[in-house]
């Protein structure tokens, strides 16, 4: 008997299409403005304050950041640049096989590095706490080499433009299975072991360092824990829905004849895959903005938004050293003056100092 010709009847109608577009196109402009925002946000805090000097965690986030911006871009315009062939199952498709080319080069290139970034970023608040436990400072070792290593992704995305590792399948990204995972499998599952397994290092380092820290020291280590989680979280939350549609393809056979069937994790994957811009913006302004509001309390929330997005002359938190106002501790008593409160939630020299206040 001759095989059977696959059934149309899972494959998406145009209007599934049309939806999953719009999910598309929103999402990665809410990821490309919140990109933005923290570009912006950092470039103006150098700006005004010329003696302040670009840290790590400045340079870790302008490197996700930029890597996002890409990353959301090509998210919105790929389904624009498929062959045109690919019209019998995806509205608007009208690129060329030149444009599939493309869009699988900057596939390789940008989401990945931007998941990669993701890596880095769990490293890095993992060597600021074990600076802070043993009063050495790693990073600085190790920062030059985790940039580095982002090279590993236009490397292979070179490659694989001049090996001919693009086509269209599902998408215009690597056709090969066994390539995909080499060169970009590990990398992801390599970033989500990490972050799983760095945050519980993390979190109990700092759960036994706060049994005998200073208030001072206890509050500060609780707003850079919820720091962390809320990165990882939501970087969960971005990635999962594609990677398991990568295994639905690589392991169980789906194409875009099934895609009618995973309708709902497909429109999941529209909206979540590219928002981690737009999630960013608000972890990483979350301790600005504590700060803003506890100086100003009795201001609105526009007021206080505006003000951690514009104002670079971020006030310093007060932190209670027990219920007396006298008792209070300002961040600059124990040595935290900075102008990006992100950072100084890691001051690896928070220990000394808070010590030296509370013993005083």
């Amino acid at each position: 008997m001759d095989d059977q010709a696959p059934t149309m009847s899972n494959e998406l109608t145009d209007n599934q299409s049309i939806i999953i577009f719009v999910f598309h196109i929103s999402s990665a402009s809410l990821s490309v403005f919140g990109s933005l925002l923290i570009l912006y946000k950092i470039l103006k805090e150098l700006a005004h304050n010329r003696s302040r000097v670009m840290t790590p965690y400045d340079r870790i986030i302008l490197g996700l950041s930029t890597c996002d911006i890409f990353a959301s871009i090509t998210f919105a315009v790929d389904q624009f640049l498929l062959p045109s062939e690919a019209a019998r199952w995806t509205v608007w498709a009208f690129g060329t096989p030149e444009t599939c080319q493309a869009v699988g080069f900057i596939h390789q290139l940008a989401p990945l590095s931007a998941i990669w970034y993701n890596c880095i970023l769990s490293y890095y608040f993992l060597l600021r706490v074990l600076s802070q436990a043993h009063l050495k400072n790693y990073v600085s070792k190790c920062e030059l080499w985790m940039h580095l290593s982002v090279l590993y992704f236009p490397i292979t995305a070179i490659v694989g433009y001049f090996s001919g590792w693009y086509a269209m399948n599902t998408g215009c990204w690597i056709s090969d299975p066994t390539i995909k995972w080499i060169v970009a499998g590990i990398p992801t599952f390599f970033t989500c072991l990490s972050l799983i397994i760095n945050n519980i290092v993390i979190y109990a380092i700092l759960r036994k360092t706060l049994r005998s820290s200073a208030p001072v020291q206890k509050q500060l280590m609780r707003e850079a824990t919820t720091l962390m989680f809320l990165y990882v979280g939501c970087f969960f939350v971005t990635i999962s829905p594609k990677i398991l549609l990568e295994i639905l393809e690589d392991f169980f056979g789906y194409t875009h004849y099934d895609y009618g069937k995973i309708f709902p994790l497909m429109v999941l994957n529209a909206v979540c895959l590219p928002l981690q811009g737009f999630f960013n913006v608000f972890i990483y302004l979350k301790p600005t903005y504590t700060r803003f509001r506890s100086a100003n309390p009795s201001q609105s929330i526009y007021f206080v938004v505006h003000s951690s997005l514009f104002n670079p002359e971020v006030p310093q938190l007060s932190l209670a050293g027990d219920q007396s106002a006298s008792n209070d501790i300002m961040e600059g008593d124990v040595g935290i003056v900075s102008a990006n409160p992100n950072d100084s939630l890691f001051n690896f020299s928070i220990r000394s100092h808070s010590s030296s206040i509370d013993s005083s």
